[in-house]
């Protein structure tokens, strides 16, 4: 993530506190320290603290609370007041370690202040047990102020969190820190879609606010507003006995609206009352860059909150239905939605059809979806990954690998924070992990993360590493003097994770090596040894495929082939992408349409097919269209790349959020999962026909033609915009509906 300020100095002081010890637990500045990142000590009104020092980062390091385990247990949460003198004009960032920031460093818990008011306040921080962990070697956890300019703090009181008050603070204190630092850049912004005019029955043209009911995949923005049928519509629910659905509707405001809220009642139906979770949000409207403009987005998807709303104006309300297996048993089911606002309140009928379903889970379909992450994730997101139909996770060897030392002749390995988080992600279901031992080619040989680390651990300087794979003689293959290392560190990575129980792993030596092709070498002038992309790009991949699969037999090699284009280029003549076919075991594309045969050649080598996108895909991109290809995995750029909440700076790939309490949403990441249960259904359909011996495969190439007939203009450039979008978002429930039809039919037996 873009820092705010630089970080100049680090002091890390310790507090001495019995590990146990019983909360709330009082930390006073005098126990901060008076060297390097704090200032001397200091009294004023009563008061003594010491300066957290602008531009620094001022870490206390506190001995562990919560007994002898390097994380607290399991859902504990609690909250660090922070007794502080605002006087830092942008808010303080706070961090602690939690064993999962690149490179196993810190995760921040919130920001406070930034008004610059010279006030005292108390600022409360929440903490949660899967974003704290003891550093290895370390029995005290570190807690970590940033600011730009010098912040006073008194004290820190650790107590635990009292729920749901500590979340809807915190939740709050979010939206409004990220509304102060977009003020500045707010007037300037523009709708991301043109201005609706209204179509308002005359039974709502006197009322103060008109609801009204859109598809969830039909986003709104401040701007819309009710459209000819919607306003007083019903919210209508398909879905089967296991699976999460999303339903919206909006509130256009006709009056200034305080505080519009809502709630669900029960659903009730001849079968009785419906088994089920609903799970409330309200969208909140943040700033987003498209282009060179900044655009009011329906960023994140917050548990439902209090909004308020101008007068020519809407909010958006989602709630994702879960059922829960057999309990929820087939049938229609009806209910009230209540939107209260100002002492006003009106209804909006919800109708939930519960059909005779019960659809294969991803594993069960054979199927796996991952996204790229910075660091690592939390429990908590992976747990909500698991309700989104991730299986899988993709890691970056440049930010998560094993610590490594010298050990004479051998690279020694150690798991500390591996072997904890490893150990999280198979408990929240995920199966396989994706990782990525290099970069991107334009940066050759600044790429080969993990060769890099090794030379400069085992053989040299980093730089003495880049001057020699970028030179004429060695570019285009692994090393010789670091060969070896390369095979043991798979080796002992992989017989590591066998024992300990890991997900799979699959490895890739770098990322997208068809750019091998270009023309020109296309060189990241940001890296000052770049040399770019040329046929040294594809030698060195092979290279190291070969090194993997003869250093760790059985173990998936795996190639991001973003082109397939034919060229004639280099000395060659042909297809740029396939041609890494023989050295890979799963080859996933973005680049289908330059080859609709691509899949078929993957599948007749006996490799599997899988194919990515970013997170504009969404439904119809990892559903439909990747179905119709029959690929069997996608990963998604990016899952959390990029800033903390304001995201008007910068590069920002990412459909969530980690959080102490739950994870934050987007629409994005629930029309992802929402593509991912139209797999499903294609998947649960094709299970179903061959149990009952029956063919089914008209209807999936009917399904299959009108998905390709379907797309939209998204996906030609496969670089900056390599998602697939419908033209036609409704054909997708029609396409579900055909398959639940034809499965609720194969079932009957």
């Amino acid at each position: 993530m873009p820092r705010l300020f630089s970080s100049a100095v680090v002091l890390m002081l310790a507090v001495q506190v019995v590990a146990g010890a019983e909360l709330p637990l009082v930390v006073d500045a005098a126990q901060f320290g008076s060297a390097g990142g704090f200032g001397p000590s200091a009294t004023e009104q009563g008061r003594t603290y010491r300066c957290a020092r602008g531009g620094q980062t001022a870490v206390v390091r506190i001995a562990n609370w919560w007994g002898g385990t390097p994380r607290p247990p399991r859902d504990a949460r609690y909250v660090i007041a922070v007794d502080y003198r605002d006087t830092s004009p942008a808010p303080v960032i706070v961090e602690a370690s939690s064993g999962l920031g690149r490179y196993f460093g810190r995760t921040e818990l919130h920001r406070f202040g930034g008004e610059n008011d010279g006030r005292w306040k108390t600022a409360q921080v929440p903490a949660s047990w899967d974003l704290l962990m003891l550093p290895k070697n370390s029995t005290e956890v570190e807690i970590a102020f940033r600011a730009p300019a010098d912040v006073p703090i008194e004290r820190l009181t650790i107590r635990r969190a009292v729920l749901p008050d500590d979340q809807s603070r915190w939740e709050a204190e979010s939206r409004a820190w990220v509304a102060r630092v977009q003020s500045g850049k707010a007037a300037s912004a523009k709708h991301a879609a043109g201005d609706q005019t209204p179509d308002i029955p005359s039974a709502w043209k006197d009322k103060p606010f008109v609801p009204y009911v859109r598809a969830y995949y039909d986003w709104i923005y401040p701007n819309s507003a009710p459209q000819k049928g919607e306003a007083g519509a019903a919210i209508y629910v398909r879905m089967a006995r296991n699976e999460f659905e999303p339903a919206a509707f909006a509130v256009w405001a006709q009056r200034d609206l305080p505080a519009v809220e809502y709630s669900v009642s029960e659903l009730v139906g001849p079968a009785g009352r419906l088994q089920c979770e609903v799970r409330r949000y309200t969208a909140e409207y943040a700033l987003e860059r498209r282009g060179n403009e900044l655009v009011w987005m329906p960023q994140r998807l917050w548990p439902a909150y209090p909004v308020n709303v101008a007068r020519g104006r809407s909010a958006w309300f989602y709630m994702s239905i879960r059922t829960l297996g057999e309990a929820s048993r087939p049938g229609r089911y009806e209910g009230t939605v209540t939107i209260k606002a100002g002492g006003t309140q009106e209804h909006l009928p919800i109708v939930v059809e519960v059909l005779p379903i019960t659809l294969l889970d991803m594993d069960q379909a054979g199927l796996r979806m991952g996204g790229c992450v910075t660091g690592l994730c939390s429990a908590t997101e992976m747990a909500t990954m698991r309700e989104h139909n991730h299986n899988m996770v993709n890691l970056w060897v440049a930010g998560v690998q094993p610590g490594m030392k010298k050990a004479g002749t051998r690279v020694e390995l150690d798991f500390y924070y591996l072997d904890d988080w490893m150990k999280l992600a198979r408990e929240n279901g995920i199966g396989a992990i994706v990782w990525f031992l290099g970069g991107n080619p334009n940066g050759y040989p600044h790429t080969l993360s993990l060769e890099r680390d090794l030379y400069a651990l085992m053989c040299g300087s980093t730089e003495a590493f880049f001057r020699k794979a970028g030179s004429p003689e060695f570019r285009g293959k692994v090393l010789p003097e670091i060969r070896g290392y390369y095979a043991q560190w798979l080796k002992d990575v992989v017989a590591h994770a066998k024992a300990n129980n890991w997900p799979e792993l699959i490895f890739t030596p770098f990322d997208e090596p068809a750019k091998w092709a270009y023309p020109e070498p296309r060189a990241d002038r940001s890296y000052k040894f770049a040399i770019g992309c040329g046929p040294w790009i594809r030698d060195h991949f092979k290279d190291a495929c070969a090194l993997i699969h003869e250093a760790v037999p059985g173990t998936k090699v795996y190639i991001s082939m973003h082109r397939n284009f034919h060229r004639k280029v280099h000395g060659y003549d042909g297809r740029v992408g396939e041609i890494f076919i023989p050295d890979c075991d799963i080859i996933c594309t973005n680049a289908i349409e330059e080859d609709h045969d691509l899949g078929n050649k993957v599948r007749r080598a006996g490799k599997i097919f899988w194919q990515y996108s970013g997170v504009n895909s969404r439904r119809y991109g990892y559903g439909f269209y990747f179905g119709a290809w029959d690929s069997r995995g996608s990963l998604c750029w990016a899952y959390n790349w990029g800033a903390r909440f304001d995201i008007t700076e910068g590069s920002n790939w990412q459909y969530a959020w980690q959080s102490p309490f739950e994870t934050i949403l987007t629409p994005a990441y629930e029309e992802i999962r929402e593509g991912w249960d139209d797999r499903r259904y294609i998947e649960t359909a094709r299970a179903a026909a061959k149990a009952a011996g029956r063919d089914i495969s008209a209807l999936l190439e009917q399904i299959r033609k009108e998905t390709l007939e379907n797309r939209g203009a998204g996906g030609r450039d496969l670089v900056n915009d390599f998602w697939e979008t419908g033209r036609s978002a409704s054909k997708m429930d029609q396409w579900r509906d055909m398959l639940a039809r034809a499965i609720v039919e194969l079932s009957r037996r």
